[in-house]
């Protein structure tokens, strides 16, 4: 996604993301729409079922109503009172007249009525003679095996066995007969009647085009449906299985057959059944059809003002990023002088230009800092290469002095006169190492080596005013220091301290390590740095660290503790170098830190 969002210009990329805003906006407003239209379209369908259905139920309530008391005059005759309850034998010219009065009954002016019968408590049966109907026959009827009822009791549509009208679809009414001496339940009346009635009231209610009512007993057999096969049937046996009926004065949504249709549902106190109406939803929501069809008209329309529009309203971004591009472009070609154009306010791509004039002066300033630094370094590089050859001119005029020590050496030799032999050669050494420029680090053997020549040396020049003690472990031999770093510092403590002393003066040599560092401690028992030399020369070391090299103190002191100091921190920066302490009367103590590493 963010390589193809990266492919596309500003101007396509912004006519898109209001695009997509849209649509996602039209989406939403749609789903709201629907989940409220919804809502309002149930509720609509709500009160429209509730009112035909309790219309349904009132006129089928009085129309069984109307039909059970057509029996109850047929009833209290004397004739079928005896019969029920078996006051008397009754001759078949007496049978004859009750079959003649169940065909003569009020109940035959309904012309649904398929058939009328009698059964006494004991299941003796007397039909209208016009059913020609034998036991076997009436026997297979639901009605025949049920108890004779208190009250009314009403029987859901299934298929008679009449010879007549067999398989058509009834329902039957058992209106309860009592005796009139003694008020005991003697037996029933039985109607079957046809859905003609039924029918007619419920074909006349359909609710839309294709919407239809049914009606379904407690025990959820289908009283009545349009589609005969139906009727008679429990509804788990048929498609209808897959609709859930609502409870009592709701409405659900349910989809059947690829349709998505409203089920409610009503009870009638009376018979128990109940009114089941189903509409298709896009019936009952024909506004909502239409509003769709205007979100998708109303989507198209911003779509086409979105591409038209926007393309042309994007330049007023695209054009101030675009100068921006060009004048980064002229400072990536070296041109530092350029700036952007810029206007106070609180406009973003103000502050972006702002931020641009910036940048190009602090890297316009970075540029000559740079360029000032490589011209210093390149100075430096000459002036290191002029000391180098410096140096290489100074190690021609020691020659003679090598020569000259020899002479005097021989000389010496020759006249058997071992101080100056001595001397000669050690000064010989001395000067060879100091004048030896190849190496900058040795090791601390090399370096202790050169050293007790020296104080070979001063011990011929002060025989009994001093002596040294030089405690080294021999596994820092190989650690390696810079060179020329004791020597000087001995030298200064022979200069100070044994010179101007009176004698039995020590200088102590100690090494040790410390974490990672190598310490060299050079000690003497004499009068001390006076305070005014010792402040300057702890201010020398101060500045050394601070500044690095100083060139004037390394003029002042070119072979001193500041010279060491200063090679050594140029070297290995911080926190190596000398530390100096010194104590009037009692001496002065240098400690010489290194890193602790060895000679390969």
């Amino acid at each position: 996604m963010r390589r193809l969002w990266s492919k596309l210009s500003i101007k396509w990329s912004m006519a898109m993301l209001f695009l997509g805003v849209s649509l996602i906006s039209m989406i939403l407003v749609g789903v709201f729409f629907h989940i409220y239209y919804s809502h309002t379209v149930k509720q609509d369908f709500h009160k429209v079922t509730d009112e035909a259905t309790k219309r349904l139920n009132d006129h089928i309530e009085f129309y069984l109503e109307q039909v059970s008391r057509s029996t109850r005059t047929l009833a209290d005759s004397d004739l079928i009172q005896a019969w029920m309850d078996k006051s008397r034998e009754l001759n078949l010219f007496e049978v004859d007249e009750i079959e003649t009065q169940l065909r003569r009954s009020v109940a035959f002016q309904y012309s649904e009525v398929v058939g009328i019968f009698l059964k006494s408590a004991d299941n003796r049966v007397i039909a209208a003679p016009s059913f020609n109907f034998k036991e076997p026959d009436y026997m297979a009827e639901p009605w025949y095996h049920l108890p004779v009822p208190e009250k009314r009791v009403l029987l859901p549509t299934y298929r008679i066995n009449y010879p007549q009208s067999q398989g058509m679809s009834v329902i039957s009414i058992m209106m309860p007969v009592y005796s009139r001496s003694d008020l005991t339940l003697i037996g029933c009346v039985v109607i079957d009647l046809s859905l003609s009635e039924i029918e007619t009231t419920l074909e006349r209610s359909k609710i839309g085009k294709s919407g239809h009512f049914m009606m379904l007993s407690d025990d959820d057999t289908i009283v009545y449906h349009s589609n005969s096969e139906w009727r008679g049937t429990s509804l788990t046996r048929t498609p209808l299985s897959v609709i859930h009926i609502p409870q009592e004065g709701s409405v659900g949504t349910e989809f059947f057959e690829g349709k998505q249709i409203l089920v409610s549902a009503h009870s009638s106190k009376a018979t128990g059944w109940r009114v089941v109406a189903i509409v298709p939803f896009e019936e009952m929501a024909g506004g909502l059809n239409t509003a769709k069809s205007s979100a998708i008209s109303a989507f198209v329309l911003i779509a086409v003002m979105v591409i038209l529009i926007v393309p042309v309203l994007s330049n007023l971004f695209v054009e101030p990023i675009l100068r921006l591009e060009s004048s980064m472009n002229k400072v990536a070609a070296g041109d530092y002088d350029t700036r952007a154009d810029f206007q106070q306010g609180s406009n973003e791509f103000q502050k972006l230009n702002n931020s641009f004039n910036k940048m190009v002066r602090q890297l316009e300033g970075q540029l000559h800092t740079i360029a000032d630094l490589k011209l210093q370094e390149l100075h430096a590089r000459l002036r290191q290469k002029e000391a180098y050859i410096q140096a290489l001119q100074n190690q021609i005029n020691p020659h003679l002095l090598y020569n000259s020590l020899d002479v005097i050496k021989s000389i010496g030799y020759l006249h058997n006169n071992e101080l100056v032999v001595s001397m000669a050669g050690n000064l010989a050494e001395v000067y060879r190492y100091t004048a030896k420029i190849s190496d900058y680090e040795v090791t601390l053997r090399e370096e202790l080596t050169i050293l007790e020549k020296y104080l070979e040396m001063a011990r011929i020049r002060f025989p009994k005013k001093f002596r040294s003690d030089i405690t080294v472990d021999p596994k820092y031999y190989s650690c390696l220091v810079i060179k020329l770093t004791l020597q000087p510092i001995v030298e200064n403590a022979v200069k100070y301290a044994v010179h101007s002393g009176d004698g039995d003066t020590v200088i102590s040599i100690r090494v040790y390590d410390e974490v990672n560092d190598l310490v060299i401690e050079i000690a003497d028992n004499g009068d001390g740095i006076p305070e005014n030399t010792k402040s300057e020369l702890v201010s020398d070391l101060r500045a050394i660290t601070m500044n690095g090299h100083s060139p004037e103190i390394a003029r002042r002191n070119s072979l001193g503790i500041s010279n060491v100091h200063s090679r050594i921190f140029l070297k290995y920066g911080e926190p190596y170098g000398i530390n100096l302490s010194s104590c009037h009367g009692r001496g002065t103590l240098v400690s010489i830190r290194h890193p602790l590493q060895f000679a390969g």
